[in-house]
């Protein structure tokens, strides 16, 4: 299954007690298919899926499929213990995610031999189409080419790579394996652009939860605009990516998203709501 496009990270939106709030998720997924994207990923890092439960991430997923309006559902199912992501991924395959997104575990830094087991064993008790998901400045440790090498030749469910560390040389040399039943997208918005210059299949791109320039740049691009699609990026994508970046991530993604929407949302502990330079930088992009 290939899968080509622009992709949301969706955060998880908070009522003011910090309780999920589904009347706001309803309203980001009629957003989301008003502006294009091809799938959305809950339960991801913009997710905040550390700070919610088991049951909390499984009702949310659920809501999710069955809110999508026709967008592709890539489940998140990360976590530190393989056994949680094995029923994390179960209940994800029976509740029709299209595809689950599974990263190393954390904490307790994994080698590749650890993260070769923890794929190993999640994929052959699941057996669902699943995306590599690397991260390495919050698991702690890089997949290396090698390691995705000897998963892909090992199990026929992976048919994708999310990458997000931000390292260009590393994104250039995973490329080698692209195919037309592997896709592989890169998880910084602000490298959308080049990445897809050496043959990225789009973006899981965070900005598209309140703002539709990522889905322009990405369709400019696919349409040989070029220039179009290089002056988006440049011009719209980097500084409003910057401006989130001033505070702790991702904290401004939800102050963004609730300023566009009117929502009065929270910021479940231990987030902590933006200062007023934070907010202002924000205030400042959003009105372009």
């Amino acid at each position: 299954m290939k899968i080509r496009g622009i992709i949301t990270p969706m955060l998880t939106p908070f009522r003011p007690d910090g309780e999920i709030d589904y009347d706001s998720t309803g309203k980001l997924l009629s957003y989301l298919k008003s502006i294009g994207v091809t799938g959305v990923f809950p339960n991801g890092s913009t997710g905040l899926f550390p700070f919610l439960s088991m049951e909390e991430r499984m009702r949310f997923l659920e809501f999710v499929i069955e809110n999508s309006r026709g967008m592709k559902v890539l489940a998140g199912i990360g976590s530190s213990s393989t056994q949680e992501s094995i029923r994390l991924g179960k209940h994800a395959k029976d509740a029709g995610a299209d595809a689950l997104v599974l990263m190393p575990t954390y904490y307790i830094t994994p080698g590749q031999e650890e993260i070769r087991r923890h794929f190993d064993d999640v994929i052959s008790s699941v057996r669902k189409e699943t995306f590599i998901y690397n991260i390495p400045q919050l698991c702690g440790a890089r997949i290396e080419p090698s390691t995705v090498e000897r998963l892909i030749s090992g199990h026929s469910e992976i048919i994708g790579l999310k990458e997000s560390s931000a390292d260009m040389r590393y994104f250039s040399e995973i490329m080698q394996f692209s195919g037309p039943d592997f896709s592989i997208f890169q998880g910084q918005d602000d490298l959308l652009i080049p990445s897809m210059a050496i043959g990225a299949d789009g973006g899981v791109c965070g900005l598209t939860n309140f703002s539709d320039h990522v889905v322009m740049a990405f369709k400019a691009f696919s349409a040989g605009k070029f220039q179009e699609a290089s002056r988006i990026q440049v011009e719209k994508i980097n500084p409003l990516l910057r401006s989130l970046l001033v505070s702790r991530f991702p904290s401004a993604y939800y102050y963004a998203f609730y300023r566009k929407f009117s929502i009065k949302g929270g910021f479940r502990s231990p987030m902590v709501e933006l200062s007023a330079d934070g907010k202002s930088a924000v205030d400042k992009l959003l009105s372009q």
